[in-house]
């Protein structure tokens, strides 16, 4: 149910999956790769021009070499097949040398049915992962159910395959696929996907009428560390922001009803806040919803015995100009006056000032500001 673009940026945007492209490439085979018919190798004899050349395997497995005849390969590593063409040309060379490498290698036939945008035959190279097969199909559709495709061989033999837990880990199954696979993606139920920064990801299944807060609460809940301003809902090709700030305060527009095969994303916050100066940790830190002065000195460690609390500033950015707002943080603690406590905002700059040596804040810090905006990913 997975909407097909959504998956596949989640693919490429995994690198972390390390995927080749299909087929011309795939990944070249490991050392121990398993000649098969269909292989094209090259084969050296040192000093020996005339019996050096490229063969391909045939389908009975056999190569046909000048001087020695045919010579079984299929099911040998290139390494054994070496000391195999050592032994047999020994018989008419001294201490022949000889080398093999694979030229070209063999694909195989892998079908791809069901709810792929490109169902039908594919051909890949050896070692190609499920991820790359699903690619060389164009993607699931957005009625695909991942978390049930199945993996058919030999007609009979039958895997199913959590190509949605899958992609959540940014692991490709550890399946080795042969010729004549058939990868199958069934038609998806009435399920909705969350995915992202909930605790529980996952496809669940709700009732007719049920809204966001529904599949919140089915998925555990939100992480810290949740955009939730920037959350939105997938629906067919149709993109709908949600916010889930609106959402938690109790505001029902923005609850809004979900329907069968709806995909919500919940992104990663990027909001992110410095604390500089007199302080133990000074450094940038992520930024919260309604998160205040007190709340950033606290999360770096909080003032140090050089601080002037009378004098805290905070530089916030609107547009191309900077402004400071100054705060007595001291009659915050003292609890003299709680409005100095103001909340800050997604990329201000907090600094405490040390008891000497005070900047001018209002000239020097607006012109360095913007260099401290690559603390802000």
């Amino acid at each position: 149910m997975v909407h097909a673009r959504t998956v596949i940026a989640i693919v490429v945007a995994a690198s972390l999956l390390g995927l080749g492209s299909v087929a011309a490439g795939a990944a070249p085979p490991k050392a121990d790769y398993v000649l098969g018919p269909g292989d094209s190798v090259d084969i050296g004899v040192f000093g020996q021009p005339d019996l050096s050349q490229t063969v391909t395997i045939k389908p009975d497995g056999m190569i046909a070499l000048p001087l020695v005849g045919e010579v079984k390969a299929a099911g040998r590593t290139t390494a054994q097949l070496e000391q195999d063409l050592v032994t047999v040309y020994r018989k008419y060379l001294k201490a022949p040398v000889v080398s093999v490498k694979v030229g070209q290698f063999r694909t195989s036939r892998i079908y791809v049915l069901g709810q792929v945008t490109r169902p039908g035959q594919y051909e890949l190279k050896p070692n190609a992962g499920i991820f790359e097969l699903l690619a060389a199909a164009g993607g699931p559709t957005p009625r695909a159910d991942l978390a049930k495709a199945v993996l058919i061989r030999d007609k009979t033999d039958t895997r199913q395959l959590d190509l949605l837990g899958a992609i959540k880990t940014s692991q490709d199954p550890a399946v080795a696929l042969e010729p004549d696979d058939v990868l199958y993606l069934p038609e998806t139920d009435a399920r909705i996907v969350v995915l992202g920064q909930v605790k529980n990801p996952g496809a669940y299944a709700l009732l007719e009428g049920q809204r966001v807060t529904d599949l919140i609460a089915a998925a555990g809940g939100v992480t810290p560390q949740a955009a939730l301003s920037q959350a939105f809902v997938v629906r067919g090709t149709q993109q709908m922001p949600v916010d889930l700030q609106k959402v938690t305060a109790g505001d029902a527009s923005a609850d809004i009803v979900l329907e069968p095969r709806d995909m919500m994303v919940v992104p990663e916050s990027r909001a992110r806040i410095a604390v500089l100066g007199a302080v133990n940790k000074p450094g940038p830190y992520d930024f919260k919803p309604d998160m205040k002065i007190v709340d950033a000195i606290a999360l770096a460690g909080g003032q140090t015995d050089k601080a002037n609390l009378t004098r805290v500033q905070v530089v916030r950015v609107e547009g191309s100009q900077a402004k400071t707002i100054n705060v007595d943080f001291d009659k915050v603690l003292k609890a003299q006056d709680p409005k100095q406590n103001i909340a800050l905002q997604n990329g201000d700059i907090v600094y405490v000032s040390p008891k000497s040596g005070i900047m001018n804040f209002v000239g020097g810090l607006v012109n360095w500001v913007y260099l401290l905006r690559s603390a802000f990913p």
